[in-house]
C-alpha cells in the first residue's frame, strides 16, 4: 500500500486505504491523517466551530462563536450571524458583496476604510457622535489652525484661525461715518461711537440696543412737511391712522359727522364772512325782521306777517324785586308776578289772572300714600311697638294692664271667609270666644290658639 504524502487535509485521498492494503500499514495511515489535521489547524487548543449555511437556525448543539450563514431571505440577501453564547447576532458585513461592511454601532480601530472608490479614510480620531455631514462634491484636505487669508477651498478653519484673522482685520480698520454736515472715523480698536440726542431727540442704550426717541413737544411746526395753501391737518376718518390735509375755501368750516370731516360754508338762514361775522336772517326757514333791535325787546313770531319780530316788553324793567317773575296773562300779555311767601310753591291755578299763584298745597291735591311718617308733625319715636295717638304722639301699646277706665280688649267673633291662621311655635296666642264660623267657610289653624 502506498501511503498518502499528505501534509494538509486537502492532500488526503478519500480512496485510501484500499480494501487490499495490509492492516499493518494502518498506523502509518493514522499518523498521516493526524499530521495533515494538525498542520491544517495549527495552534488549536480548543474546540473549533464549523460554519453552517442554511435557511433555518442550526439545530445541533450550538457553541459560542458558531457562524451561521442565514439564507432565508433569498439570493443576494444572505446574512452572516454568530452565536454569542445565548443567541445569534448579525455580523456587520455582507457575505455576498465584496469589500462591504455595514456598521450599525461600535468602533473600528487600526484599519483603513474604503479604497480607490470611494477615496480612502484614515486617521486616528473621527468622532461624529451627533452629526458629521459633508455636502456632495465637497473636498476637505486638512484643518487650518493658523490663518485663513489664503482663501483655500479645501482647508477647514478652526476658531483660533478665524479669531486671528478677525482680530487682525478689526485692529487695522476704522469705522468711517459721513453725515450731512461732516464726517468722522472711529478706531475700532481703541475708540467708541457716541450717539447723542439734540434739541428734539434723546437717546438710551440697553444691552445691544440703542434707542433714539423724539422728545415731548420736540416736533415743531417748522419740522412738519409743507402743506397746500388754505388746508388744515386732520384725521379725516372715524378710525385712528395717518392725518391728511383738508382744503378750505373762503368762509368754509369743517363739520364732522362721525365718519370724517366735510368742508362747508354757512348757508340758508345764516351766513358768515371771512372776518368771522355771522348773520342770521331766519329761524327754521322763517324770516327774522330786518328792523333794528332796541333795548328790552324780545323776539316773537307773528303768523300774520310770517316772520320773527322784535317786540317791546310792556313797561320796560317792570321786574323790581329779587325773585320777581315775568308771566303771561290774557289781560296785558307780560306782567310781573311778585315773589311769594317763604316756603310757598308756585302752583298752576286756572282761576288766577296769570294762571299761576304762590300757595301751599291743598290736602286734596296730595296723592294717596305720598306722605311718609317723617313728614308728620309727631312727638316720640316711631317703632314696631308704638302707635300714633290722636295727639300725634308715638305711644307704646299697653300690655299687662289696662289702666284707663272704660277700656277693653275686644276681638271679632265671626269667620266669614275661608282663611288660614299660623301660630309660631315660639309664640302664645289667645282669642275671646265664642267664635262663629259661617256655613261653607273653612278656618284652618296651624299651631296652638287658645280660646278664652
Amino acid at each position: 500500500m502506498a501511503l498518502d504524502p499528505a501534509n494538509y487535509i486537502d492532500e488526503l485521498s478519500i480512496t485510501d486505504p484500499t480494501a487490499t492494503d495490509l492492516v499493518s500499514q494502518g498506523d502509518d495511515q493514522i499518523r498521516t491523517v493526524k499530521r495533515a489535521v494538525k498542520q491544517s489547524f495549527p495552534s488549536v487548543d480548543i474546540a473549533v466551530n464549523a460554519i453552517h449555511t442554511s435557511a433555518t437556525e442550526p439545530a445541533v448543539s450550538v457553541a459560542e462563536g458558531l457562524v451561521w450563514i442565514d439564507t432565508s431571505a433569498g439570493a443576494g440577501n444572505h446574512v452572516a450571524k454568530i452565536y454569542d453564547g445565548s443567541a445569534f447576532i448579525v455580523l456587520p458585513f455582507s457575505v455576498e458583496t465584496a469589500q462591504t461592511v455595514d456598521i450599525n454601532g461600535g468602533t473600528i480601530d487600526g484599519t483603513v476604510i474604503g479604497g480607490a472608490t470611494p477615496a480612502a479614510i484614515s486617521g486616528t480620531t473621527l468622532d461624529g457622535s451627533t452629526s458629521l455631514v459633508l455636502a456632495t462634491g465637497a473636498t476637505v484636505t486638512g484643518i487650518d489652525n493658523a490663518t485663513v487669508d489664503t482663501g483655500s477651498a479645501t482647508l477647514l478653519a478652526t476658531q483660533g484661525a478665524i479669531k486671528t484673522y478677525v482680530d487682525a482685520q478689526v485692529t487695522a480698520q476704522d469705522l468711517d461715518i459721513t453725515t450731512d454736515s461732516g464726517s468722522i472715523d472711529i478706531d475700532l480698536d481703541s475708540e467708541s461711537l457716541t450717539v447723542s440726542g439734540g434739541a428734539s431727540l434723546d437717546t438710551s442704550a440697553t444691552g445691544t440696543t440703542v434707542t433714539v426717541n423724539v422728545t415731548d413737544a420736540g416736533v415743531t411746526n417748522a419740522k412738519l412737511a409743507d402743506m397746500a395753501a388754505n388746508t388744515v391737518k386732520v384725521r379725516n376718518a372715524n378710525s385712528s391712522g395717518v392725518p391728511s390735509d383738508v382744503a378750505l375755501a373762503t368762509t368754509e368750516i369743517l363739520i364732522g359727522d362721525g365718519t370724517g370731516f366735510t368742508a362747508a360754508a354757512l348757508s340758508g338762514d345764516a351766513t358768515m364772512t371771512n372776518a368771522g361775522a355771522v348773520s342770521v336772517t331766519g329761524i327754521q326757514g322763517e324770516t327774522v325782521s330786518a328792523t333794528s333791535a332796541a333795548n328790552d325787546q324780545y323776539l316773537k313770531y307773528s303768523s300774520a306777517s310770517s316772520e320773527w319780530q322784535k317786540v317791546d316788553v310792556l313797561s320796560p324793567d317792570r321786574l323790581t324785586t329779587k325773585g320777581d317773575l315775568l308771566v303771561y296773562n290774557t289781560v296785558d300779555s307780560e306782567t310781573r308776578l311778585p315773589v311769594g311767601t317763604n316756603d310757598y310753591a308756585l302752583m298752576a291755578d286756572s282761576s288766577a289772572t296769570n294762571g299761576v299763584a304762590w300757595k301751599q298745597a291743598a290736602t286734596a291735591t296730595i296723592a294717596d300714600d305720598a306722605v311718609t311718617a317723617g313728614k308728620l308733625g309727631t312727638t316720640g319715636t316711631a317703632s314696631s311697638s308704638t302707635f300714633l295717638r290722636g295727639d300725634m304722639a308715638w305711644t307704646a301699646v299697653e300690655g299687662s294692664a289696662i289702666t284707663s277706665q272704660n277700656t277693653f280688649f275686644k276681638n271679632w267673633n265671626t269667620v266669614t271667609t275661608t282663611q288660614e291662621t299660623t301660630i309660631e311655635s315660639t309664640e302664645n296666642a289667645f282669642i275671646m270666644s265664642p267664635i262663629t264660623v259661617n256655613t261653607g267657610v273653612t278656618w284652618t289653624i296651624n299651631g296652638i290658639l287658645t280660646f278664652l
